[in-house]
């Protein structure tokens, strides 16, 4: 086999230098690019600056803690590890970097290209004389393209990135509200079900003496076999109750366990803070608060946005029929056998006007504005839903205030109540009827009152949620936050 670096014309030092030079330029480029100037456009800054407030889980570390979790470290734990927050964090990141592409087109174009052949038996050379000789062709080129103007089309493009972005980091803050109010309702969802089989456990508990009193009662010749059967039923009842109280208590550990980003069969202890004795007054204007909520909605937000990315769009479609104008510069070098050694630089300018394109701007710019119609309309669509979401809030949170206050009250006489009428069956001066219908009742009062105290919490956030606030548990643990 030929060894072709000894062929003459790879001896060419002139050809080999400016192709080692070039591909040294690329070389501290490319190490440049990636030590010094991984973003030059700043999107990295451009993207830190639209998600003030938010974390990136990029690269953090959120082990789950051997201890019971409170509802801020939960909240902390979904917005690390579940995989909704971190698609969401990634499509950001990806929208970030195609602003970097758009804001690229800023920048001249550079390219390098280098190529050496050598020519063996009978051939034609390229004075156009027929030779047998070998010879070699050596050619090295740098080149250089730069859009100077093109009425508008880059522009629009750096415009939509820019707001597509936007768009993705409003996206990023609604997912995370959303992660956060769905880490509320879960968590909530265990104190729930742990406080519902404590009282089936109660009710239990108060059945089987019952029962008791009952049998006795029998045995002593005071009651009849019909009052020791319902109190049998009564008890079976309660014993089934507790199994279901049982298995939803498991059911909401997994459903935790999952938003936080782990597997349902993690084990999952919560440590929650009791429902205060005393709830403040919901005293805000329902208007003030669809105000607010037009103000900072994330998903508003990013509606608005991809609404202006339409509209740059447009600006985009239409500068496809404008002309645009380019400069270019090169440097060449050729070495070939036979021919005297080129060496040269070029520049020049150019200008591309579209004449025809078969209607394709035409049907382009249609196109776009089609699409921002329908972002407009999505727009006011998302903005009918922000309005609903307020009201429904609102009212949801106002009626959880007045359901804690009735419950209190409901749960202590229900109590007492069940206490009386054991009492009086016990001393023979009530019916069995008496007892389970005082029993019943002391039951569904407690099953009410969790309800209750379950409903405030997830209205709190509910309405949080709906005004966009709900970026962590601050609204949830301030006193003031939702007044």
């Amino acid at each position: 086999m030929t060894d072709l670096r000894t062929t003459p014309g790879f001896q060419r030092p002139g050809v080999w230098l400016l192709a080692a030079g070039m591909l040294a330029v690329a070389a501290t480029r490319t190490a440049t690019a990636s030590d010094l100037l991984s973003d030059p456009f700043g999107t990295g800054a451009s993207l830190r600056q639209r998600t003030l407030g938010l974390s990136d889980p990029l690269g953090r570390e959120c082990a789950l803690p051997a201890a019971a979790l409170s509802l801020s470290a939960a909240v902390d734990l979904a917005l690390c590890r579940n995989p909704a927050t971190r698609a969401v964090w990634a499509a950001v990141r990806q929208r970030a970097a195609a602003l970097g592409v758009a804001d690229s087109a800023w920048a001249p174009s550079l390219s390098a290209t280098g190529s050496e052949s050598r020519a063996y038996g009978t051939h034609v050379d390229v004075t156009g004389n027929t030779v047998s000789s070998s010879q070699g062709t050596a050619d090295a080129a740098l080149s250089l393209s730069w859009t100077l103007y093109d009425f508008g089309a880059r522009g629009g493009r750096i415009e939509s990135a820019s707001r597509l972005l936007d768009a993705a980091a409003a996206t990023a803050n609604s997912v995370s509200q959303q992660t956060v109010f769905n880490v509320v309702q879960s968590f909530f969802g265990i104190v729930a079900a742990d406080a519902d089989l404590v009282a089936a456990k109660t009710a239990e508990a108060a059945y089987a003496r019952s029962l008791e009193v009952a049998r006795a009662r029998r045995q002593g010749g005071a009651a009849t076999l019909a009052d020791v059967l319902q109190m049998e039923t009564a008890l079976n009842q309660a014993v089934l109750a507790r199994v279901q109280a049982a298995k939803a208590v498991q059911s909401a550990r997994g459903t935790l366990a999952v938003t936080i980003g782990s597997p349902a069969d993690q084990h999952v202890a919560v440590d929650a803070e009791p429902v205060p004795a005393e709830v403040p007054a919901f005293t805000a204007r329902v208007a003030d608060l669809m105000a607010e909520a037009a103000r900072q909605r994330p998903d508003l937000a990013a509606a608005r946005a991809q609404r202006d990315a339409a509209e740059a769009d447009v600006t985009v479609a239409r500068a496809a029929g404008r002309p645009s104008i380019s400069v270019n510069a090169g440097h060449s070098l050729i070495d070939a056998t036979g021919i005297p050694r080129q060496n040269y630089n070029t520049v020049g300018i150019s200008i591309t006007i579209p004449i025809f394109t078969g209607y394709g701007v035409t049907y382009g710019v249609r196109q776009a504005q089609a699409m921002l119609e329908a972002r407009e309309a999505s727009l006011e669509q998302v903005r009918l839903g922000v309005s609903l979401d307020v009201w429904n809030g609102y009212y949801s949170l106002d009626s959880a205030n007045q359901q804690l206050t009735a419950t209190a009250a409901l749960i202590k006489s229900a109590e007492e109540n069940e206490q009386v009428a054991l009492g009086r069956y016990q001393a023979g001066v009530g019916t069995i009827l008496d007892l389970l219908t005082a029993q019943s009742a002391a039951v569904s009062a407690r099953q009410q009152r969790i309800g209750a105290e379950l409903g405030w919490q997830v209205a709190r956030a509910q309405l949080a949620f709906a005004l966009g606030r709900l970026s962590g548990t601050q609204p949830l643990t301030s006193r003031n936050a939702l007044r």
